[in-house]
């Protein structure tokens, strides 16, 4: 549905139009130059809109409470093809608001190269795979919207708190720093920076991908065996 698109995008356009700009007034030093904020900030929104896929979950718990997910089990269908194609879904709506995200980006300064910018969303749509496979298996577990709204925000803050989406987790203390590299998805972020500043050969880049593919695939995996174990 258009609007749920549209809903979808209004978080990180709000926090290009209202929060960058006060980053800018903050920024001037060597972690936070001021003419590298864009830079610095949009890879962390589009970091956001794939986390954000986490709430996936609340659509698909009224197709399990139907019996609508129960009749698709006992079709002949294999259940990596079955979740695979709600995932997709997702992905589909993600990368239309990234693609707009950016578009936005571009009136606001940014400046990435165009390698830099396609292998950022390709890690985003992993992203995106890992938050959503993760938000079916909860869904399956609890199917309830208070359960899976509860599990969410428990999720959810920790995950943006530690992963450096709204400022360089460089500037945090070192304690803190250290918890940042359990965070899988700090990876991520900071792989998304390296390649909008066109840093292809920093290892950041080859640990996020490595990262996130590991996680699509176990969340994956996990959300498959959620499935079987709701069909036996």
């Amino acid at each position: 549905m258009p609007l749920w698109i549209i809903l979808g995008m209004m978080q990180p356009i709000l926090y290009l139009l209202l929060y960058m700009p006060l980053l800018k007034n903050i920024g001037g030093t060597s972690v936070l130059p001021v003419g590298q904020i864009v830079q610095i900030f949009v890879p962390g929104m589009l970091v956001i809109m794939g986390v954000s896929c986490l709430f996936a979950g609340f659509s698909f718990i009224p197709e399990i409470r139907t019996g609508f997910i129960t009749r698709l089990l006992v079709a002949p269908i294999s259940r990596y093809s079955l979740l695979l194609g709600y995932i997709l879904e997702q992905c589909c709506s993600l990368l239309l608001q990234a693609i707009v995200l950016l578009v936005i980006s571009l009136l606001l300064g940014l400046k990435a190269g165009v390698l830099g910018v396609a292998l950022s969303l390709i890690l985003i749509i992993l992203i995106g795979t890992t938050m959503t496979a993760l938000s079916y298996v909860i869904s399956i577990t609890t199917r309830n919207e208070d359960g899976l709204a509860s599990m969410v925000n428990t999720l959810y803050l920790p995950i943006m708190l530690l992963s450096g989406i709204m400022l360089p987790i460089s500037l945090a203390p070192d304690w803190l720093k250290t918890a940042a590299h359990f965070n899988p998805f700090y990876y991520a972020v900071e792989a998304a920076r390296a390649l909008f500043a066109g840093n292809f050969s920093e290892a950041i880049v080859w640990q996020g991908f490595l990262v996130m593919i590991a996680a699509a695939a176990f969340a994956v995996y996990l959300a498959a065996k959620s499935l079987r174990k709701m069909s036996a």
